[in-house]
């Protein structure tokens, strides 16, 4: 619920002040779930087959069973308050508002628990490139070597997110053809906290008391033994200061000249569910690290051993992935720096041209490439360069008490380690994956794009009325999404440089012409204006929407084929041009054509990093066309009864854009388009009655 009160200290003062509290519930159901989710985070932590039974999945075929409930409780509430003060040639504003927001993650999916089976288990070993590797996941299930598994305990995680905004602004009419416009906003978003003080966070200078001392362990908020006997763990950012500058000046009635620059900060929130709950909150997944050359587990012995909560342990996600804030990154702003220039030009009485030039620079953006726990690159090549590539993946792909092992001379990195030499050689080998951006902690991204913006409006006359633009851009970045769990990590944590692309989104050209024309036929128009023939025909409205972007770029991918990450590798390249397949006629058919060159155009792949960016800027998707079309009339039957009668068609000219198949070089069907990108031609007519 909200509530607003506008109210007039004096004719040159007005105040808005309003105070909101809002719930939104985000929920991801399946199986018997009835969402009561606030009595079972209070029920003890057994199995219920009603809500949960276990889960088999497979790479190759469909899963058994499916996960229990799962979702982000967010209520919150918020006060703000404007005041506007007029002086003389001074508009001057100010405000400041404060939001008291909770992300509350609860769920239980695989509360009894999960196992996942995989075709390289049974695949010729260290072959990660399906169908040939000749491997089957069933045939993995029947042998019970298990590729993953996972299990948790039943959660709730009160998350508490509180920001602060203040603001002042003055519009200042300098000269009756020159405005300035200096404002200057703060933002804050103090430290997360948990409302239960139930939080952890990876220390990486922390000795670990399970494994031997070595740096790498868990801390704990809150207060008494074991804690830190405060309420936070991250310190808090301060530096949330944003200045804002806009000059318009007309030099004559028909021209305006815009410029603007200003520095703008997103809310720190939490990016996607909830997290830092070690030790309080059991969530365990147990990852292959051997590429299947040895399972994960034996299904018939159970998940490896791990340790039920609460327990305020350093040790207690030894052996599995940890969450990491990385200090100041979790309340470091994301920052955009935005400029722009325009200029604006009357060409007939009710028709505005507009050109201009826009930029936007984005720093410290939420991301999700950091791969902290990556096998070291330079430790990777130099046992390359010491027993050659296939012998060096045998040795990653090893038991740390092998032969193989132990003829290369590696040993545990602590004495109670099991696992493989690739987990054994880990910056923290006692870890799965030092995770940092699912939980806000990767503030490692940045973007750049520019833009040229050419637009034409025409007011509303003679019946029409339309706004049309073309746009001319760029978008580089090694982040395209703030939702985390659609990042991919960096390919080699290393050399990070390789992620920086052409974005994703990029798309060089959009054309959008949007146009609203009344018919001239009917009362106050042009013709027709009375009779039986004004009823017929009279009143019609005509509306086209028309958009045309080029394709957005296409990435290469490949299975990964080194023991030493998670994640999918990239290609190893000459050239980025000339990746599309050759038509063999006047235009694009997928029964004869693909969209790219055959396997044997691109070299042979290493097995290693390859040095291809994310995206090739050379090659793109199918252009997007599309026109929608609305027909409509009011047929009014008295003063306050009318009925609106409205006939539209998306996709007009029933186009069909193709997507681009595959992009993986180890996919048979590479290249190989089995898919449509748009949506057929679609219509409907709708009759809507006003009293």
């Amino acid at each position: 619920f909200r509530v607003a009160h506008d109210y007039t200290i004096s004719p040159r003062i007005i105040n808005h002040f309003s105070w909101a509290r809002n719930t939104f519930t985000k929920n991801s159901y399946s199986g018997n779930a009835d969402g009561n989710w606030k009595d079972k985070v209070c029920m003890k932590n057994v199995v219920d087959c009603n809500q949960n039974f276990p889960t088999i999945n497979f790479t190759e075929f469909t899963s058994w069973s499916s996960a229990s409930y799962n979702g982000t409780d967010q209520p919150g509430w918020g006060i703000k308050d404007d005041l506007s003060y007029l002086k003389g040639s001074h508009s001057l504003k100010f405000g400041f508002q404060y939001q008291d927001q909770n992300a509350n993650g609860f769920g239980q999916q695989d509360i009894a628990g999960r196992a996942d089976f995989n075709f390289l288990n049974t695949s010729i070993p260290g072959s990660t490139t399906f169908p040939s590797s000749g491997g089957s996941s069933f045939a993995s299930f029947l042998l019970g070597e298990a590729y993953l598994g996972r299990t948790e305990t039943i959660r709730y995680v009160n998350q508490k997110y509180r920001y602060y905004g203040f603001y002042a602004q003055d519009d200042w009419r300098v000269t009756r053809k020159l405005t300035v416009n200096i404002g200057l906003r703060y933002d804050l978003t103090l430290p997360p906290i948990n409302g239960r003080d139930e939080y952890s966070d990876f220390n990486p200078t922390r000795p670990n008391p399970a494994a031997d001392g070595i740096p790498g362990a868990l801390w704990f908020a809150g207060f008494g033994t074991g804690r830190e006997n405060t309420r936070s763990l991250v310190p808090g950012w301060y530096g949330g200061i944003g200045p804002r500058l806009g000059i318009a000046y007309t030099p004559d009635n028909k021209t305006t000249f815009r410029a603007g620059f200003g520095r703008s900060f997103s809310r720190v929130t939490a990016v996607q569910g909830s997290g830092h709950f070690a030790g309080f909150i059991g969530q365990y997944q147990f990852d292959n690290t051997s590429q299947g050359v040895q399972p994960t587990f034996k299904l018939d012995q159970g998940l490896p051993a791990y340790k039920l909560p609460p327990s305020i342990d350093p040790a207690f996600s030894n052996g599995n992935s940890v969450d990491w804030w990385q200090g100041q990154d979790a309340t470091r702003a994301p920052e955009v720096l935005n400029w722009t220039f325009t200029v604006q030009r009357e060409l007939t009485r009710n028709t505005v041209l507009e050109t201009g030039y826009n930029a936007a620079i984005g720093t410290h953006m939420q991301s999700g490439i950091l791969n902290y726990n990556q096998v070291p690159t330079p430790v990777f090549n130099q046992l390359v360069s010491q027993y050659g590539t296939a012998q060096a993946l045998n040795i990653l792909r090893a038991n740390i008490t092998s032969t193989t092992a132990q003829a290369a001379g590696i040993k545990k990195p602590y004495s109670s380690f099991s696992g493989t030499v690739a987990q054994a050689l880990r910056p923290f080998p006692q870890y799965l994956t030092v995770s940092t951006g699912p939980q806000n902690g990767d503030k490692s991204g940045h973007s750049s794009y520019h833009a040229m913006v050419v637009k034409v409006d025409r007011r509303f006359s003679n019946g029409l009325t339309g706004q049309w633009n073309y746009v001319f851009s760029k978008l580089l970045t090694d982040s395209d999404t703030y939702f985390a769990n659609s990042a991919t990590p960096a390919m080699d944590q290393y050399n990070r440089r390789l992620e920086k692309s052409i974005g994703q989104y990029d798309q060089t050209h959009v054309i959008k012409l949007s146009t609203l024309y009344d018919l001239p036929f009917g009362k106050g128009r042009r013709w027709v204006q009375g009779g039986f023939f004004n009823q017929l025909i009279g009143g019609w409205r005509l509306a086209f929407m028309q958009v045309y972007a080029s394709g957005v770029p296409v990435a290469l991918s490949r299975n990964n084929p080194l023991p030493i990450f998670n994640g999918i590798t990239r290609p190893q390249i000459d050239t980025y041009d000339n990746w599309r397949g050759p038509v063999a006629g006047d235009k694009f058919d997928p029964n004869v054509d693909k969209f790219l060159q055959p396997k044997s155009f691109f070299p042979a792949q290493p097995s290693n990093f390859g040095n291809a960016t994310r995206y090739n800027p050379k090659l793109r998707a199918f252009w997007g066309k599309n026109e929608n079309v609305s027909l409509a009339k009011t047929f009014s039957i008295r003063e306050n009864l009318r009925i609106d009668l409205r006939g539209e068609a998306f996709n007009l000219l029933n186009r069909t854009i193709f997507g681009t198949g595959s992009t993986n070089l180890d996919s048979a069907a590479f290249g190989l388009v089995t898919n449509q990108a748009n949506d057929p031609r679609q219509m409907q007519v709708a009759l809507k009655l006003y009293w």
